[in-house]
């Protein structure tokens, strides 16, 4: 049974929120997915019960991932390059390819972290502060980490609401970092 569960984040469209300073925005999907054996003893993937949703800022969120490790990223390398360029130079040069990015690791840890990373990270407007809760999220313990992330998921799981999963990130951030 030994890597059964793989972890997924799906970067999905999500329609632009006011911020400050330009950012690319993303639907971040968190789910597990099982490796199962079929009757014939051929292997199957079936996608778990989504996790948590949250909006996340790119290419931030995908730089802490590549800090993570562990991390595949499955998409188009013209559209990674393009995410990179200064923010002045991506209003000028349009993307017109797939932007379907999907993040998969086995490392429960990273996962986890990057969870959190993900939830709270939406509620953060400053572009400052997420230096800071990188640092955090990298140095948490695991119990802790294991408590936050299971928070989420069950608060996801019963309301099915970003708005709640926002209050809950907002009482992190009480608690744990500031």
């Amino acid at each position: 049974m030994e890597g059964a569960v793989e972890y997924q984040v799906n970067l999905k469209y999500i329609k632009k929120a006011f911020l400050p300073v330009t950012r690319e925005q993303k639907l971040a999907e968190f789910m597990p997915v099982f490796n199962v054996t079929g009757g014939e003893g051929e292997q199957k993937k079936v996608s778990g019960k989504v996790e948590a949703r949250a909006r996340v800022y790119l290419p931030e969120f995908l730089n802490f991932a590549k800090k993570l490790g562990g991390f595949k990223v499955e998409a188009n390398e013209s559209l990674l390059k393009w995410l990179n360029l200064p923010p002045s130079k991506r209003e000028r040069l349009e993307y017109s390819g797939s932007k379907r990015i999907v993040l998969k690791t086995r490392d429960d840890y990273a996962y986890l972290r990057l969870m959190i990373y993900g939830v709270v990270m939406s509620v953060l407007k400053d572009p400052n502060d997420w230096g800071q809760l990188e640092d955090y999220v990298l140095s948490m313990e695991p119990m802790a980490l294991r408590f936050w992330a299971s928070r989420f998921r069950n608060t996801y799981w019963k309301y099915k609401n970003r708005r709640k999963l926002d209050y809950l990130a907002r009482r992190f951030l009480e608690v744990e970092w500031i």
